[in-house]
């Protein structure tokens, strides 16, 4: 017996056919490796929360809504439409932060090898995914409003 018969098949977990560089809306959940907290510190966060911004304007990627939670990050985002996949993005946000979170003493991985996303369609309204975005923090009781949590936002508006 080879050792590929013996290992479970992995499901695909993007949509097959589907160019991740298309002119959609998508969002996206990235979980901490073995769903550790590792976001609970002010400096580490606030260091996360300035590498998405800076890694979405470097790539021209519109992230509309960001929430950093202690164990996930949520993000409402668009390709720009050159070219540029969703996950060549997420791979270089993941890249990145975790260089970042060495500076803090955190070693090993930072997130889960995968990521979940979830195509809008053009039934979805993006005001009601970015406010389920929004209110992460409200829902898990870190937050009673969640203008009060500090690591998440609008980073661009949509019509």
């Amino acid at each position: 017996m080879k050792k590929q018969d013996i290992l479970p098949i992995r499901k695909a977990i993007r949509l097959e056919g589907h160019d991740y560089s298309a002119l959609h809306a998508y969002f996206i959940t990235i979980s901490s490796f073995d769903r550790n907290q590792y976001f609970v510190k002010d400096d580490f966060n606030e260091s996360i929360v300035r590498c998405i911004k800076e890694e979405a304007k470097r790539n021209d990627f519109l992230v509309y809504v960001y929430c950093l939670m202690p164990d996930h990050l949520h993000l409402l985002l668009s390709p720009p439409g050159d070219g540029a996949s969703v996950s060549g993005f997420i791979g270089g946000l993941k890249s990145k932060t975790t260089r970042i979170a060495w500076n803090f003493s955190i070693h090993g991985k930072l997130w889960q090898g995968r990521f979940h996303d979830h195509i809008l369609r053009k039934k979805e309204k993006m005001n009601v995914v970015g406010e389920y975005i929004l209110n992460n923090p409200v829902r898990k009781g870190i937050a009673d409003n969640w203008r009060k949590y500090k690591y998440c936002g609008i980073m661009n508006y949509w019509i």
